[in-house]
């Protein structure tokens, strides 16, 4: 943008016929307080001197137009803030955006009636960008009190509308973050809540100023002290919490919590509280199905460890193998009694070949199925007894009273196959 040549040549007469002004009215002052025009002069300029250093160097932009709103003087800060070289002879108008135009002009309006305009507004970059100012600008006055020039003075306000911005994004993203958060004194004063933590409570806005550890559950209340004392070291916090909802309920929550210093100096509590309903439910569940599936396996480990096979119409065999401790042997006790009911047996096969340690529990565990077995009108025969077995048992005094022993397993499954046949044959005579 640059100015036309009859433009500057019209500025160049007005600033001409301002100097004469000055030089007039300085001749006329001096002439009647019997001071040189020299002295005068020399006055002015270094006073105008050290104005203008003042200009030129201050921070904030600065511009001089005429009455018409054309610039007749900007400086480094005004040219730097809206990335021109020359703003000499450039309508105010054009530094800004034309939807603007109706309002700028109706505060030009304000500043010639009134002398003073303070207000905010948009300056159009040379690229094209806006750049938020704020804005003071006052009216220039001749002797006459006749308005001849505007002066501006803007503060770039970019840094303070990003700061804005974020601010505004900040609290966008708190409000409607589903995680519950809040900021408290340390005594526990609740000092912020967004919405998630006021519902999660179901306290609503009443729950500004409430203290947030009283409707900490009383079990979790010492986790929380030692939470506060990591705070106090300048530590993040991490725990797992239960609050009292106002309607009595119980909301187990992950908590996260940080340290920060206020501005006055004191300790100020940060949390992000999320609810772990749905986890802990989840939890539960699964180890409800994991404790399913124990039960099933050691159900399994059961039948497998203590199997009962019928053979004929009234034996069945137990083939028992590995070590037998209490637990197991109650198993063999207990599997033993219900398939001899179950099949209605009349002689149960336990064979013992796979058992490489007999000791007196399992002697004694032996006995007592004999024994409970008998008590249901069946009897039971004791297999794959080894020599070292055998040599066990006698050291350990154990009486196998009421207990048919075999050698082998096939003897004691042709001792059941003969007793079925004679019972067959018996009957039918």
């Amino acid at each position: 943008m640059t100015a036309t040549n009859a433009n500057i040549t019209t500025l160049e007469a007005e600033n001409a016929a301002l100097r004469q002004r000055v030089s007039n009215l300085e001749a006329r002052l001096a002439s009647s307080n019997g001071v040189t025009a020299t002295t005068i002069n020399h006055a002015t300029i270094e006073e105008l001197r050290s104005f203008r250093t003042l200009v030129e160097t201050a921070p904030q932009a600065i511009s001089i137009a005429n009455i018409d709103g054309v610039i007749t003087y900007a400086n480094p800060a005004f040219h730097e803030l809206i990335g021109y070289d020359t703003l000499i002879g450039v309508s105010l108008m054009a530094l800004h955006f034309e939807e603007d135009l109706p309002t700028i002009q109706a505060n030009v309006q304000d500043v010639t009636r009134s002398g003073v305009w303070r207000g905010s507004g948009r300056l159009r970059h040379r690229n094209g960008h806006a750049i938020p100012v704020r804005i003071n600008a006052f009216v220039i006055r001749n002797d006459a009190g006749h308005p001849v020039a505007m002066t501006g003075m803007f503060e770039d306000l970019t840094a303070e509308v990003q700061r804005e911005e974020r601010l505004r994004l900040f609290e966008a993203l708190v409000e409607n973050a589903p995680d519950a958060i809040g900021v408290a004194d340390f005594a526990g004063a609740i000092l912020y809540a967004n919405a998630a933590y006021k519902a999660l409570t179901g306290y609503g806005d009443d729950l500004i100023g409430m203290n947030g550890f009283d409707y900490i559950h009383n079990e979790d209340r010492h986790a929380v002290q030692v939470a506060l004392a990591r705070l106090a070291e300048g530590k993040a916090a991490f725990l797992e919490a239960r609050i009292r909802r106002k309607d009595g309920g119980i909301v187990p929550v992950a908590a996260t919590m940080y340290a920060q210093m206020s501005p006055n100096d004191r300790l100020r509590i940060i949390g992000f509280l999320r609810d772990i309903s749905a986890q802990k439910r989840a939890e539960e569940e699964r180890f409800a199905l994991q404790q399913q599936v124990i039960d099933a396996q050691r159900a399994a480990i059961r039948e497998l460890s203590t199997p009962l096979i019928p053979i004929s119409e009234t034996a069945v065999i137990m083939p028992l193998v590995g070590a037998i401790d209490s637990a197991r042997a109650q198993q063999i006790v207990d599997a033993l009694l219900e398939g001899v009911a179950a099949h209605r047996a009349e002689m149960a096969i336990v064979d013992i070949t796979g058992v490489q340690v007999v000791d007196t529990q399992v002697a004694n565990a032996l006995v007592r199925a004999a024994q409970a077995v008998r008590l249901l009108g069946a009897q039971v025969v004791l297999t794959g007894i080894k020599p070292q077995v055998a040599q066990t048992l006698v050291q350990l005094g154990v009486s196998l009273e009421g207990i048919r022993t075999a050698g082998t397993l096939q003897t004691g499954v042709r001792l059941a196959l003969d007793n079925d046949a004679n019972r067959r044959r018996n009957g039918s005579r």
